[in-house]
């Protein structure tokens, strides 16, 4: 049952990939204010059927959201939004009330964020992330352990 879900989401995730790409490469290739040093990517647990997961944070060396301020209001320091790609869902919620009818403890959206961080990480190399010369990592909202895009391995903080 969770190898059919992964599939399923997978194939929700794959029909992104041109979408998602266009605007990680955008991000990859931004010159970022000196004060940027990484670009954390938080994953949120409304987004899979509620819009897309991911938003972009910008931190600095203090590991503190940076801002940059024009004519007194606080900006991203971006050239897309940090909400990345603006839809309506990933995937119907209906697919996740099937797998969960049939078990009441299946855990769709860890299954799901499980997918995404592997297909995220692919269309960040994909979109030029090995040339990235700031720390970057995509994991779960506030997570300690998180997956380091630029080296493409599982850390713990």
């Amino acid at each position: 049952m969770e190898k059919e879900f992964r599939e399923i989401v997978r194939s929700y995730l794959e029909m992104l990939n041109e979408d998602l790409e266009e605007v990680l490469k955008k991000l990859i290739n931004y010159q970022f204010p000196e004060e940027v040093k990484s670009l954390d990517f938080e994953i949120f647990s409304d987004g899979f059927t509620e819009g897309f997961p991911v938003r972009a944070f910008f931190m600095d060396i203090d590991n503190t959201e940076f801002f940059v301020y024009r004519d007194g209001k606080a900006e991203y320091p971006s050239p897309v939004d940090p909400g990345l790609l603006n839809i309506n869902n990933v995937f119907p919620s209906e697919i996740e009330e099937i797998y969960e009818e049939k078990d009441e403890d299946f855990n769709s959206w860890g299954i799901a964020t499980e997918e995404l961080t592997e297909w995220f990480a692919i269309r960040w190399i994909d979109a030029g992330g090995g040339k990235f010369n700031l720390k970057a990592s995509i994991a779960h909202h506030d997570s300690l352990r998180k997956y380091d895009l630029v080296q493409q391995k599982w850390i713990e903080e």
